[in-house]
């Protein structure tokens, strides 16, 4: 008995780290038997586990944005062309207590006119980006942060 239960410990913990399994039953060998006095081999069974399959394993793990601008829509506050995010600052009081502040980036939907491509492209960019864009062009900007612009045409 106590080494059907070992064998049992043993195959779950093996299986832990494996793809998950299904339990089924199957007649216990005779040298097993011989070796527990206490087993019958016709009355009781062990399990034995057979690999299931899984489906859209990878599916069902991804966390992404599911409407249909997917592509427009970055996960972080994040300025597409210049790569700017929130930058953490103390707060310091008159009696010199400090708290944590998060100075996020000043973010705009733009479309902006994209020459080399001839047509407009909706990004969100940084206030900052905006002045940059001024003197230098987009696709310089875009080849910086290795954004595809083609994936950003707006209608």
């Amino acid at each position: 008995m106590l080494r059907s239960c070992l064998l049992l410990a043993a195959a779950a913990a093996a299986s832990a780290f494996t793809v998950p399994v299904s339990v089924t039953t199957s007649v216990r060998p005779a040298t097993l038997a011989k070796a527990d006095s206490s087993f019958v081999a016709t009355k009781r069974s062990l399990p034995v586990f057979a690999e299931s399959k899984r489906h859209n394993a990878l599916e069902a793990l991804q966390m992404s944005c599911t409407t249909e601008r997917s592509k427009q829509m970055p996960c972080r506050k994040e300025c597409m062309l210049l790569g700017k995010r929130a930058n953490n600052k103390m707060t310091v009081s008159f009696s010199h207590r400090r708290h944590h502040k998060l100075q996020n980036v000043n973010l705009q939907w733009k479309r902006i006119w994209w020459e080399e491509g001839n047509s407009f492209v909706r990004l969100r960019v940084s206030t900052k980006a905006i002045k940059t864009l001024k003197t230098k062009p987009i696709q310089e900007l875009a080849a910086r942060v290795g954004l595809n612009l083609n994936d950003y045409r707006s209608g």
